[in-house]
């Protein structure tokens, strides 16, 4: 609108099939400042969208989004925990301890190297 001196329409439909990559022809003749803001549009615009896609696969493929969120709600836990015991091991005795816990209601946490910890 600015640059061109365009309505509100035509400028953000221009701008909707720029950046969508769609190219369909142009309402009206760029100027050459146009012309360059077309260029920075596109760059910026496909540039954001194809960060945005990369960022969001790395999310599901990698498994972080369940991860972040599950990891906060954790924190979250541990940090309301009030007087409560703290199992270091779910090996053999560990296991028992945790399940004797468990029946008599009593919280606890578990710190364990490996995953699969109750």
């Amino acid at each position: 609108m600015v640059i061109e001196g365009w309505n509100i329409l035509d400028s953000l439909y221009m701008t909707i099939i720029t950046i969508a990559s769609v190219g369909y022809k142009e309402i009206h003749e760029l100027s050459a400042r146009g012309r360059m803001f077309t260029i920075v549009l596109i760059i910026g615009g496909v540039g954001s969208v194809l960060y945005a896609l990369n960022n969001g696969a790395k999310l599901i493929l990698e498994g972080e989004f369940k991860e972040i969120f599950g990891r906060k709600r954790l924190e979250k836990k541990i940090r309301e925990l009030k007087n409560h015991y703290i199992v270091c091991g779910y090996g053999r005795m560990g296991k028992i301890i945790c399940r004797e816990l468990r029946e008599k209601n009593i919280k606890f946490v578990v710190v364990e190297k490996k995953a699969g910890c109750p």
